[in-house]
């Protein structure tokens, strides 16, 4: 829709679908035809593997995991090997074509690395999935390694605008986020990266940190929305409408034509009834439960798909 439009003009769009009440629906409409015209009535299913929890020294207000965080989690360190290719497993079974393994802290041990490369191997060479792994800040090398044991992607979302930033998180920056998706682009790796949504940010800012993941160009965009968890720096903020998240979504997909768009944490209680009308225009869900927070059943999500017309279809190479 914004091809051969100037910066300027596709901002003014994006501030008009994110403020506007009245006149911004024919914008839902176009997403629509976006969704359609990339993958017609087509979704994939992604599922989530907190390999390794709590016991991270971040401040991250969104955060259960967080040191500074008093929600009551279970903490453990790096599940076995065997563990994690048995849930690898029942991804798959659930019809799952990515599997997201995510360990908590700044950043994985060397140990840790191995562990999880070894799970990697293991799982890539007896099962058609894709692997995203989610392990905080990464050097070169560590990409290095993951990509030539098979990891397909890495997360690592920018999380919330720069201005946001230090008010969020004191224990990292904004720029070492940054830093750890240029050396994913350096070493060619897929990076899947997005935002979570509701944590003090402006319209204007959310618009400037899509056009900074444009820069970037991830392969798929997860986009999240705050859970305010008892016991976590932001357990009281309570700012979005499911419209306003229907709104976040339609923006990323006109801005996003032909990138893999997800709604992640959050859908479920954020969207409300809005819900449908959202997964019309993404290419990819998380299937159960979240990092620390439960989301639907497989059931739920599976009726709803099925009520949609949806197709789930697996990976690429599938």
């Amino acid at each position: 829709m914004f091809e051969n439009e100037e910066k300027e003009q596709i901002i003014a769009h994006c501030l008009t679908i994110l403020g506007d009440n009245a006149d911004w629906w024919h914008y839902y409409g176009e997403a629509i035809k976006v969704k359609q015209q990339a993958t017609k009535n087509q979704i994939r299913l992604n599922s989530l593997l907190n390999a390794k929890s709590g016991l991270c020294k971040e401040d991250c207000g969104y955060c259960a995991q967080s040191q500074s965080s008093t929600a009551p989690i279970e903490s453990y360190r790096l599940i076995p090997k065997a563990e994690i290719i048995r849930r690898a497993l029942i991804a798959k079974k659930n019809q799952a074509s990515t599997f997201c393994i995510a360990t908590s802290g700044t950043k994985p041990s060397k140990k840790e690395l191995l562990q999880l490369g070894e799970a990697v191997k293991e799982i890539k060479a007896t099962l058609q999935m894709e692997i995203c792994l989610s392990t905080g800040l990464l050097d070169e090398e560590q990409i290095s390694y993951l990509k030539n044991v098979g990891v397909d992607r890495i997360n690592h979302n920018l999380n919330t605008p720069k201005e946001n930033y230090p008010i969020i998180t004191t224990t990292h920056t904004y720029e070492d986020r940054v830093a750890t998706l240029e050396h994913l682009n350096k070493e060619q790796m897929n990076i899947c990266s997005g935002f979570i949504c509701g944590m003090g940010e402006t319209d204007e800012q959310l618009v400037a940190l899509a056009f900074e993941l444009d820069r970037l160009k991830p392969y798929s965009l997860p986009i999240n929305f705050l859970l305010p968890i008892e016991g976590t720096k932001l357990a009281q903020q309570n700012e979005l409408t499911p419209m306003k998240c229907l709104k976040i979504l339609t923006m990323m997909r006109l801005l996003f034509p032909k990138t893999e768009l997800r709604i992640s944490a959050g859908r479920e209680f954020l969207l409300g009834e809005l819900q449908h009308l959202a997964l019309l225009i993404v290419d990819s869900i998380f299937l159960g439960n979240y990092l620390t927070e439960q989301g639907a059943t497989k059931e739920e999500d599976f009726n709803m798909l099925e009520a949609l017309g949806l197709e789930i279809v697996g990976a690429p190479y599938d």
